[in-house]
């Protein structure tokens, strides 16, 4: 397990943190997805972390991508852009674990240049339950059409490319099919409207006999269900690390709030209940991080206990970052409810209640798993 960063990957840490804090400092800009902060990010040098030498990366490794994305969540203050790194670094897995030569050509090329890709799991009706989707892969000629739905997928508005969880057959056998945005009888619904975390565009994917040639299929028709489960792992824990360091600017100006706000004749930082705050704050910050660390070990040493400790991640991690942001906003009084970066902070929170998962869902995976092993 990693218990030390190297100074490699210290020095990684501490230039995407000063990447995350340009991005930051950038506060205000129109609503949208931010182009210009994706580009930098890729010009930094972040997706060639984890791309292999062979297509263009360096193929550093996990540990490597892991650090400069704690440094970037640890600076820049929303978490739109995180998101949309950890849902991209979740297609750089599929491709590296189960892609075809040919498709880690074409698709390792469109993320080093930038492209964005979007991952369509859940459906109006079903949520993320992946063996109720009725978005339907049906043999056709030598390859298939595609049918069916898709809503709330992040970066369908702005998407260039996809994959798509189908079911292959009545018996709830799952495909994993690659699409271009051009795709014939594909569809792009309109942005969503939502609470928080504007700045990253979700939507609905619509397929009507949409052509798939064999050539799309991700890995083995039919048997897509384990492999989505090993990428989806990955996001999940990277949702619970990102959460864990979204926190950590806003502690340090809480600190230095509570040091200079004064309340009858004292400082608020003497009183219990605001120190309370500020270290229930760290306390979380700290258990959801060595959580991920924990998890990321497991899963990239394929232990048994890696699917549980992966949801385990997601669910601290959402939990303590939701309870922190408010905790902040009740710590700033009037001015927390004030329309800046507290308040933002606690809407953009809300949204990883069901980011990745419902915490419902997360329970009853790590329920699963319990009975799986055993314990």
């Amino acid at each position: 397990m990693m218990l030390q960063w190297t100074e490699e990957q210290l020095a990684l840490r501490g230039s995407y943190a000063a990447l995350g804090a340009q991005l930051a400092a950038r506060a205000g800009q129109p609503e949208g997805f931010d182009h210009d902060g994706w580009r930098q990010l890729g010009a930094a040098g972040l997706w060639r972390l984890i791309v292999p030498a062979n297509f263009g990366g360096t193929g550093t490794d996990w540990w490597a991508f892991t650090a400069a994305l704690e440094g970037l969540a640890s600076s820049i203050r929303t978490p739109e852009l995180l998101l949309s790194v950890i849902a991209q670094a979740g297609l750089v897995r599929a491709l590296v674990n189960y892609g075809s030569p040919a498709q880690q050509d074409k698709y390792f090329a469109a993320i080093l240049r930038g492209d964005l890709s979007s991952t369509g799991i859940a459906e109006p009706g079903t949520g993320t339950d992946v063996r109720s989707i009725e978005t339907r892969l049906a043999p056709a000629g030598e390859g298939y059409v595609l049918n069916g739905g898709k809503f709330n997928i992040a970066h369908a508005p702005v998407v260039d490319f996809m994959l798509i969880v189908a079911r292959a057959n009545d018996e709830g056998a799952i495909s994993l099919v690659l699409l271009d945005q051009d795709a014939p009888g594909l569809r792009i619904g309109k942005a969503d409207d939502k609470l928080g975390n504007r700045n990253l565009p979700t939507g609905a994917l619509h397929f009507e006999n949409v052509p798939v040639a064999a050539s799309q299929i991700l890995g083995k028709p039919g048997k897509g269900l384990q492999q989505l489960i090993d990428i989806i792992s990955l996001g999940r824990l990277y949702y619970g690390l990102v959460a864990s360091h979204l926190v950590t600017p806003f502690l340090a100006d809480a600190m230095e709030y509570a040091g200079q706000r004064s309340s009858f004749q004292d400082s608020i930082a003497e009183h219990q209940y605001v120190q309370r705050r500020l270290t229930d704050l760290k306390i979380g910050a700290e258990r959801g991080r060595w959580l991920a660390y924990g998890a990321l070990t497991q899963l990239m040493a394929g232990d048994r206990e890696a699917l549980l400790t992966c949801s385990a991640a997601k669910l601290v991690g959402a939990e303590d970052l939701i309870n922190g942001a408010i905790s902040l906003v009740k710590l700033y009084g009037s001015i927390g409810y004030h329309n800046n970066g507290i308040s933002r902070l606690a809407r953009d929170a809300l949204g990883f209640a069901s980011v990745g998962g419902t915490e419902e869902m997360h329970r009853k995976n790590i329920y699963n798993q319990l009975v799986r092993l055993g314990k």
